[in-house]
């Protein structure tokens, strides 16, 4: 998105400063923790934690559950508020800021290599270091102003004197406990009068009194967990600033004009430095001729760094499912890593259910040759790519009846028979860089029980993508475009209880006596997955689906599991400790050894990643 801004917090400072930015026309997303503690809440955004939305002055934040939704809210005029303590929407987003504004009076895990620009509101923070500029937060003379160069005036633990009154305006929680309001924001209270009260884990209740007479400006919110010393209410003693518990504080306004100021100038500093921000700049060998580089459905040119980084770590792993060694195992861990990874970026049904391939023409020759038989429908459009094209013309020879027709899901709909068994479509053309809607041609492949497959080769990492939402039943990818990668890498997600005949087959490690490949994913697909290793004693397995194991002379009387993933689920049948659902974890239950007793065992992994040791007598 364009102009993105992601602020860190959305206290009642940090409001001020969201409150500005949208209005000058940036799109903010605000980064929140599941439990805001906010004294001002009725100027600050972060109770949309609570309410679900929640408005200041003339604007209104939602809270937002997914990026899509954010992406909606934002491009509506509002900010966005997602609950991510730790930023991690900031590696997903790539915004041309990050603000903290989380007034935390230290670093919380803000670094400068987050976005183009960063900015920190407060003490805490070294601009150049940490950040590129500091905003100073302290009230006075350099409210407001911007820092090059070191840091914000340390926090001093007192606020602002107002009327002579100083460290007397913030009350502090006098014990833990459970915060119950008795008073409310905007009640004049007198000096000795009871807030609140504190349930101590204890059972006791502990009284809280208002240290002056004045406004009630700030309460935390009822039912907030307390610890000794938190800080919990803010009293003005100006009855007239009534009103000015329902706007924006001059303050926070001060400080907000500091961040745009910095936000503007370094912005417009990256402009200068930068001839043509993010356009490669390719200089051809024989020509010395300058051009610009222009082809990114071909393939992404600039490889992040940290890309090239990855690529050269993963020449010193092992081969994974080879063998129990440290650098076989580290790549396994690294490969089910990245199937999580891929799994929660398309939001599909499990890390298992995450094959990868050589590119995505593989993985819709895959689906293509594995899903179709003589006899079925299948339908496509007329702006899809070879690689979905080619396939289905060698399958219509095979006898599969083939339809092409418009990308629109009202010509896609005319063409479907009694015996349609698959769509599948383009999410964006390579050739004209239009967008198609996958949405509605998705709920009408669920509706009719026709398999949808989407080809998102151009979209992948550019356009978010939801399995579930868009109804998607298998999703094929390329890893070399959007998604940043090099080339030769692809995969494919497939919604559980969808099926497809291998494309390969070979050794797996799983059911090495079958003629046939295993049906259980990823193995299904990815031929030389895993691996069984011998040796005079042992018989080694690494597994992440089910296996029958049959009582032999030499090997299979004893069986060791030991957990190769930070969680495994898995179910013994045919031992002498049957298992239900037993769970091990790394580090507290390293393994678990049992002993066959029927004539054949069977392993059920529910979760994980494990080694299967089978010892001799």
């Amino acid at each position: 998105m364009k102009d993105l801004i992601i602020v860190r917090g959305g206290g009642d400072i940090a409001t001020g400063t969201i409150y500005k930015l949208v209005k000058s026309g940036f799109h903010v997303l605000i980064l929140e923790i599941a439990h805001p503690s906010a004294i001002r809440r009725n100027v600050a955004f972060s109770e949309a934690v609570y309410e679900e939305k929640w408005q200041v002055e003339d604007m209104t934040c939602h809270l937002a559950h997914d990026i899509k939704e954010a992406e909606q809210i934002m491009k509506a005029g509002n900010p966005a508020l997602m609950i991510d303590p730790n930023g991690e929407m900031i590696k997903q987003l790539h915004p041309i800021a990050v603000v903290d504004a989380i007034l935390a009076k230290k670093n919380l895990g803000t670094t400068r290599d987050m976005a183009p620009i960063t900015i920190a509101l407060g003490p805490g923070f070294t601009a150049g270091e940490d950040v590129d500029v500091v905003i100073e937060t302290m009230r006075g003379h350099r409210l407001g102003r911007i820092i090059k160069e070191g840091s914000a005036i340390p926090n001093t633990g007192i606020p602002g004197v107002i009327k002579g009154f100083g460290k007397e305006r913030v009350i502090h929680s006098p014990t833990k406990g459970i915060l119950r309001n008795i008073c409310h924001i905007t009640d004049m209270v007198s000096k000795g009068q009871l807030l609140a009260k504190i349930e101590t884990p204890e059972g006791t209740i502990v009284d809280v009194a208002a240290s002056m007479d004045g406004l009630l400006r700030g309460l935390i919110r009822d039912g907030y967990p307390v610890t000794k010393g938190f800080k919990i209410a803010d009293i003005d003693p100006r009855a007239e600033e009534y009103d000015n518990c329902f706007t924006i504080s001059d303050k926070a306004r001060c400080i907000a004009g500091g961040v745009l100021e910095a936000l503007l100038y370094l912005k417009n500093n990256l402009s200068d430095q930068q001839e043509e921000p993010n356009v490669p700049i390719c200089i051809h060998e024989k020509q010395k001729v300058e051009t610009i580089y222009a082809d990114y459905a071909a393939t992404h040119i600039t490889k992040p760094e940290c890309v090239k980084d990855a690529v050269m770590n993963a020449l010193a792993l092992g081969n994974s499912g080879r063998g129990v060694n440290e650098s076989s195992l580290d790549a396994a861990r690294k490969i089910y890593e990245v199937r999580t990874k891929v799994d929660q970026f398309f939001d599909g049904y499990g890390a298992e259910q995450v094959v990868f391939t050589s590119g995505i023409t593989e993985s819709l020759n895959t689906v293509i040759k594995g899903s179709l038989n003589h006899g079925d429908h299948v339908i496509t459009t007329f702006m899809e790519h070879n690689s979905v094209l080619r396939p289905l013309y060698e399958m219509e020879r095979q006898g599969v009846c083939l339809t092409i027709t418009s990308p629109d899901v009202g010509d896609i709909k005319q063409v479907i028979t009694k015996d349609t068994k698959m769509i599948v479509m383009t999410h964006a053309s390579n050739v004209t860089g239009e967008m198609f809607d996958i949405q509605s041609v998705g709920k009408l492949c669920r509706e009719k029980g026709i398999l949808f497959v989407v080809d998102t080769a151009q979209s992948a990492g550019v356009i978010p993508i939801s399995m579930k939402e868009d109804n998607i039943d298998i999703l094929c990818f390329t890893g070399h475009k959007g998604l940043m990668g090099p080339q030769g890498i692809g995969g494919i997600c497939i919604r559980k209880g969808v099926e497809i005949r291998p494309l390969k087959t070979g050794g797996t490690g799983i059911l090495s006596f079958s003629k046939t490949q295993p049906g259980v994913l990823p193995q299904a697909l990815e031929a030389g997955t895993e691996c069984c290793i011998y040796d005079k004693y042992n018989k080694i397995y690494l597994l992440n689906g089910n296996k029958t194991i049959k009582k032999a002379d030499q090997y299979g009387k004893y069986i060791s599991f030991v957990p190769m993933t930070e969680e495994v689920v898995l179910t013994l049948k045919g031992l002498k400790y049957p298992l239900n659902g037993y769970i091990l974890r790394q580090g507290l239950s390293i393994c678990q050894s049992n002993e066959i007793k029927e004539e054949t065992a069977e392993i059920l992994i529910e979760k994980g990643i494990v080694a299967a040791i089978e010892s001799r007598d």
